[in-house]
């Protein structure tokens, strides 16, 4: 009898297990339903979203001309071309600066190292993407060398991007001008006078140092006169000049020669500003020998080279 009590006991005590272990997967299940008709599961995806109020427009080209010659004693446009896309389609406006290697693209605006353009030019007007152009008038003497255009593009919200140039190569320019009406005038002279001095200024019209040379002619280059007469013909030897005034014709002057000879002692710095003009002067005296007469006319041929 207790025997079977006993095995009476241990079954109703298997009976409750399984009842509480099949409870417990009931509610594992319950738990899970529940949440899959959340959409729940071991991989979920969250979507993301945002409103940009102003994108920066990008400078996409940028190309200037290179290599660059400049003009004697003058200005040389230089040209860039840039491409600008606008997400927005807000574009304002562009700007540029032209500036040598050794200084910063904000620096102050100087002919020899820096130029601006704060109004480029728009030339292709379309939706998001535009072009402009800038241009520079880059005076004679400014640097040779390496150059760089920095450009700038501004948004209606005030959002801004800037872009460098490649390099952009100034090149060299030897070139001299005379200023005045290019003539040397000796006025009224008779046989056996000496003149007093002339003046001939020389202005180094580049952007190097120079050395110059000189030599003359009459009536064809090479001919060995000063000038050509309307009776007869002046020795080349009877013009003399130096680079300083009130030299003495028989001992302190240089005489003119036939070929193109440097004049001794003229030294010739670049220009760097067109307030403070810089010319050099070259003295001139001319002696009347015997056997000519009329009116005389003759060439001078100044030459610059590297100095």
């Amino acid at each position: 009898m207790k025997i079977r009590t006993s095995r009476l006991n241990m079954f109703i005590v298997l009976v409750f297990l399984i009842g509480l272990f099949g409870l417990w997967v009931f509610v594992l299940i319950g738990v899970d339903l529940s949440y899959a008709a959340l959409g729940a599961s071991q991989n979920q995806t969250l979507n993301t979203t945002v409103n940009i109020s102003n994108s920066a427009p990008e400078i996409r080209l940028l190309e200037c001309d290179s290599p660059v010659d400049l003009e004697a004693y003058g200005n040389k446009t230089v040209n860039c071309n840039i491409s600008v896309y606008d997400y927005d389609n807000n574009t304002l406006k562009v700007n540029a600066t032209l500036y040598f290697n050794t200084v910063n693209a904000d620096a102050a605006d100087n002919k020899n190292t820096h130029y601006t353009n704060s109004t480029c030019t728009e030339i292709t007007p379309t939706d998001f993407s535009m072009n402009y152009t800038c241009t520079f008038d880059v005076i004679y003497f400014a640097n040779n060398g390496t150059w760089y255009v920095n450009a700038s593009v501004y948004d209606t919200p005030g959002a801004t991007t800037n872009n460098r140039s490649n390099a952009i190569i100034m090149n060299p320019l030897t070139a001299l001008y005379i200023p005045g009406t290019n003539i040397l005038d000796f006025g009224e002279l008779a046989v056996g006078d000496t003149s007093g001095d002339k003046v001939a200024n020389v202005t180094n019209a580049g952007n190097v140092p120079l050395a110059i040379s000189v030599h003359g002619w009459g009536a064809s280059e090479g001919d060995g006169y000063a000038m050509n007469c309307t009776y007869g013909d002046i020795d080349i030897a009877q013009m003399k000049y130096n680079t300083t005034s009130g030299q003495l014709w028989t001992t302190e002057m240089y005489e003119l020669q036939s070929t193109s000879t440097l004049i001794p002692d003229l030294s010739m710095v670049k220009q760097t500003t067109e307030d403070d003009f810089m010319s050099n002067s070259t003295y001139w005296k001319l002696k009347i020998p015997s056997g000519v007469g009329g009116v005389c006319n003759g060439k001078l041929l100044f030459s610059a080279s590297l100095g």
